[in-house]
């Protein structure tokens, strides 16, 4: 296995969503690669690699003195345990240099299981802080993907403080929402981005609802694409990455073509020979490099985060954030029957740039969010077939194997280009030549039976990953906890008794409740204070301190939003317990298996939620795998797991505050769905004007053994949001209109 590549000679790390797109990356100049495991990464791809093909380029990219990265990063479901251990096994016979995850049941797994992988943290593993890195290595990390949302000054910052391998994304799309903290595609969408099934409503226009009158339809004024973020280019900020001591200079794209790959990667390698070249020289080669982006088609490009100051480019809300260059506006959609009763379909556009048959364009319709990508097969200008036109031009476009029946009129919408094609040449030393001399022999059924019998009798499941789990019933009453929005409110009445408090830990609250508001005896439970899924590395201190300034008032219960704030609160390998501290931790630790549970209970957390995007099927199998597990006589000390059941969860959690976003806070999507904006101290929070709710199925959820429900009602007003919550549990009366995520179908 190859070594990792220094911090004064940085990585250049490539994407690879084919065979070709490998042998490019390695063309242009890549010095390692990284691919997707089969079925468990986080990008839907139209065909994932088999084992041969990652065995075929390992084995090619070790000849060359390169390394081979698997990105296993897709959370992992109940039902799909088997699997994993099958990839892992797999992985561990071919020998990547390394295997990039998030879910913490994968980490628990292949610590095990597997100890000869090395493990990289994947960005949607968030982590923004020293604190993060630190923890991340000692859970047994070799490597750290920092979340996109930081500056070169708090990555340099990180660097010196954890002294782990940092890697960072140097280009690419950029995501609204901190990666592993979106749940709008999954929630409003049925589609999880952690599981590399983004339907990105991120790219969406939106418009603003007249300020005062939220309860309005959609089609207020002033909206646009108000979360479509820019690309990230840090190309002129490679030596503030070395200087930062970053390891390695990550390009974002699996998705993307061959001609995307090798152009950016041909960019960013010239870019680094810069840094060694003599002055003249190096302005040869960054312009040459900017010249190789320009032929990349991705979006509007900005330096994203890297340089404090610059975020109000960062998005540009009349742009539509579509990838690829715009050739025109479609003045008018042709819809007709066609030869023979095919239905068939036409535009007509107006040119800003030219075009020629064989362009592959993408139609996008600016109402419905309606995209649709085909090869351009005939123009006519002035009635008269053309093999190209000009800008400037008005004419007719057939949009060949675009399905009519998709298409709405009437109809606004752009046309892109979105590739001019792959290059004659281009992955001529492809491996995949190879790949049939490679004879991979699949993973033993019988030994994946031993390792799934040894983690957990329950988890067995068929040859398919079907789980065995039956619901179970909690131990002891299912508890209620409630979060408030701060510690001095009085608890309104409600159909159930309160076991825990909720509040957040922020500046207010904390004062007030060292200044004995919320310290009565008439309080009806004990606080949980709760920890956000983001602190930077300026608020580390600030968080320690508030911390030690509650235990010293006899507080010890507190609830963490990411797996290394435990930090905060131990040092790696002791109990929390020991230090006088009980913790949770939120749905923010995205647990659907029940392997992650075991590992949040072997980091010493005493209860934790099972993630907002779980579906019935994983949730009743994972809390069956994880109480069949559980050690005889040792229910006192077992974690509970505990669901929010009401509230209006974060769909996006970004750090950015642009400035279209200033005095606006409600907005409505194309399909009249609304939301609003929630600033926090820590981040900026776009959430649902309807409420998310379980509390429907509260009964179907105790029995499948869910030890504790969380009722958020911090937000909107008091009385409204309990007189809703008593509805819901009733059933009668006049009930709200809620959503319940993806609980009645299936987490995709």
């Amino acid at each position: 296995m190859t070594t990792t590549a220094p911090a004064t000679d940085m990585e250049l790390l490539a994407p690879a969503g084919t065979l070709a797109a490998f042998a490019a990356a390695l063309e242009a100049g890549a010095d390692a690669v990284y691919v997707g495991a089969p079925g468990l990464n986080a990008r839907a791809l139209a065909r994932d690699f088999t084992f041969a093909e990652i065995a075929a380029m390992t084995r090619h990219a070790h000849e060359q003195g390169r390394r081979l990265y698997v990105a296993m990063n897709s959370l992992v479901k109940e039902g799909e345990l088997r699997l994993a251990l099958e990839n892992l096994e797999a992985l561990a016979r071919i020998g990547p240099d390394a295997l990039i995850i998030q879910d913490l049941g994968l980490l628990h797994l292949a610590r095990r299981f597997f100890p000869e992988l090395r493990l990289h943290a994947s960005t949607l593993m968030t982590a923004t802080s020293s604190l993060a890195a630190s923890r991340f290595a000692s859970l047994g990390f070799c490597r750290v993907v920092l979340a996109r949302e930081l500056s070169l000054a708090e990555i340099r910052t990180i660097g010196e403080r954890s002294g782990v391998e940092l890697e960072i994304f140097i280009h690419g799309a950029m995501c609204f929402s901190y990666s592993g903290l979106c749940r709008f595609s999954s929630l409003h969408g049925g589609k999880s981005s952690l599981r590399g099934q983004c339907v990105q409503p991120c790219r969406r226009r939106y418009d603003w609802l007249p300020s005062g009158k939220r309860a309005a339809a959609a089609g207020g004024r002033g909206g646009g694409y108000l979360f479509s973020m820019n690309d990230l280019s840090g190309i002129d900020h490679l030596a503030g990455a070395r200087a930062a001591g970053v390891v390695s200079l990550k390009i974002e794209g699996r998705l993307k073509s061959v001609e995307y790959v090798r152009s950016t990667v041909r960019a960013y390698r010239l870019a680094l020979d810069a840094l060694k070249a003599p002055p003249g020289r190096r302005d040869q080669l960054l312009a040459e490099a900017h010249r190789c982006l320009e032929e990349s088609m991705g979006r509007k490009r900005s330096p994203g985060f890297f340089v404090p100051g610059a975020e109000a480019g960062l998005i540009v809300p009349r742009l539509s954030g579509n990838t690829g260059e715009v050739v025109g506006r479609v003045v008018r959609l042709e819809l007709s029957g066609g030869r023979k009763g095919a239905a068939a379909a036409a535009a007509q556009v107006e040119l800003k740039a030219a075009v020629r048959l064989g362009d592959r364009l993408r139609l996008y319709d600016e109402r419905t969010d309606g995209r649709w990508s085909f090869t351009l097969r005939r123009i006519e200008a002035g009635g008269r077939p053309v093999e190209q036109a000009r800008p400037g031009q008005t004419v007719r476009i057939a949009l060949t194997g675009v399905d009519p029946a998709g298409l709405r009129q009437p109809f606004s919408g752009l046309l892109f280009r979105v590739d001019v094609g792959d290059r004659p040449g281009v992955g001529r030393s492809t491996p995949a030549r190879r790949v049939a001399s490679v004879r991979f022999v699949p993973a033993d059924p019988a030994r994946i039976d031993r390792l799934l019998a040894e983690f957990a009798p329950a988890v067995r499941g068929d040859r398919r990953g079907a789980p065995r789990g039956r619901s179970r019933a909690p131990a002891t009453p299912t508890e209620w906890w409630l979060r408030i929005p701060g510690p001095e409110v009085i608890v309104p009445r409600l159909p159930f008794p309160v076991a825990r408090l909720l509040v957040d830990l922020d500046r207010r609250n904390l004062e007030l409740f060292l200044q004995g508001r919320g310290r009565s005896r008439h309080r009806p439970a004990p606080l949980v204070w709760v920890l956000p899924p983001v602190i930077v590395e300026e608020r580390l201190a600030w968080y320690a301190q508030a911390i030690g300034r509650l235990h010293q008032a006899g507080e010890r219960s507190f609830q963490v939003g990411h797996i290394t704030q435990i930090g905060l609160f131990t040092s790696p390998g002791t109990d929390p317990a020991g230090h006088g501290f009980e913790l949770a931790g939120d749905s923010t630790l995205n647990m659907v298996n029940s392997a992650a549970l075991r590992e949040a209970a072997r980091q010493g957390l005493r209860a934790v939620q099972f993630s907002l995007e779980t579906d019935r099927p994983t949730l009743v199998a994972a809390l069956a795998a994880f109480a069949a597990g559980q050690t005889p006589g040792s229910e006192p000390g077992r974690m509970r797991v505990g669901l929010a059941v009401y509230g209006r969860p974060p769909l996006f959690t970004a750090r950015l505050d642009a400035p279209h976003f200033q005095g606006q806070r409600s907005l409505a999507s194309p399909r009249g769905e609304r939301y609003y904006l929630d600033r926090q101290e820590e981040s900026l929070l776009v959430r649902p004007h309807q409420a998310f709710s379980l509390l429907q199925h509260a009964g179907d959820l105790t029995r499948a053994g869910v030890d504790y429900f969380v009722v958020d009602i911090s937000q909107g007003q008091l009385k409204r949001e309990c007189a809703e919550v008593t509805a819901l549990l009733s059933g009668r009366g006049t009930l709200p209109e809620v959503f319940s995520g993806n609980y009645d179908g299936i987490l995709a």
